[in-house]
């Protein structure tokens, strides 16, 4: 009896000893977890910063890509949408943000274009304009300074037809030798004034042209074609535009780095021209 009590009461220990290790095993395996659950919460954690991030730099990559659609053209918002294929709320907010900034700017038409931050970047704000004016009349488009009785072009876009007028970056030429730019600097710089000639130095060329003074330089904005796609109404057809363009170059140009520039342009085209 002794021995069955004594049997029974090892039994027993054992199993009171086989389920405290049993408890142990279990709460190093709840701890474990408890531990692994921290480690993966840690991990979410680390997960959400870069979400954050991926976000931040989705942005940037999205404003980005709408800087470069409008450097390639002016673009009303609902155009940014349709050739980026973001969401109007998306396209509507990085917009907003983009012109809170100055990034970009709307013109008096309600075209979207390059605007003056950082340090107004030049050779894109100003070609943006003259593109935008190349889009309205189809024709080349050009930029010119004078330079004591001369002219010289600092900006050129050119007409997509295979016969156009093209005048290259750092030509030269005398006022007296006439033509609608020629006549517009030697103007008072009013970009209301417009001036339209025919003929006036090549065969078979017209051209109108409107100046505007920025800085103290005196341009002029031009837009040069062939005689036979001249409009019937020359005036009523270009005279508006060339003034809202000249307009808003000359509030691009004000206190820009963009006026030095040309300034180099041009003393570098008279510098080669007087060189045997």
């Amino acid at each position: 009896m002794k021995e069955s009590s004594m049997s029974e009461n090892a039994v027993s220990a054992r199993a009171d000893a086989a389920t405290a290790a049993g408890g142990a095993v279990a709460g190093g395996a709840a701890s474990g977890g408890a531990e692994e659950t921290g480690g993966f919460t840690a991990e979410a954690g680390s997960l959400t910063a870069e979400t954050g991030s991926a976000k931040e730099i989705g942005v940037i990559d999205r404003s980005a890509a709408i800087l470069t659609a409008l450097q390639d053209a002016p673009m009303t918002a609902a155009e940014v949408c349709r050739r980026l294929g973001y969401s109007k709320s998306t396209t509507y907010r990085l917009l907003a943000d983009l012109r809170t900034h100055r990034f970009i700017v709307r013109d008096s038409s309600g075209l979207l274009r390059l605007g003056p931050f950082p340090g107004r970047r030049s050779i894109a704000t100003t070609n943006s304009v003259l593109e935008h004016l190349r889009t309205l009349t189809s024709e080349s488009v050009q930029l010119w300074v004078r330079v004591g009785e001369d002219r010289v072009c600092v900006r050129n876009v050119e007409a997509d037809h295979e016969l156009r007028v093209s005048r290259g970056v750092g030509t030269v030429l005398p006022l007296v030798d006439g033509g609608s730019a020629a006549l517009a600097l030697c103007g008072p710089g009013n970009p209301q004034e417009f001036y339209a000639t025919k003929q006036a130095r090549v065969q078979g060329t017209a051209s109108a042209s409107v100046a505007v003074t920025a800085g103290g330089i005196l341009l002029a904005l031009c837009v040069s074609y062939p005689l036979n796609r001249e409009p019937d109404n020359v005036a009523g057809a270009y005279r508006t535009l060339l003034s809202q363009a000249a307009v808003e170059l000359k509030s691009l140009l004000e206190g820009s780095e963009e006026l030095a520039v040309l300034k180099d342009i041009a003393r570098l085209a008279l510098g080669a021209k007087s060189k045997p």
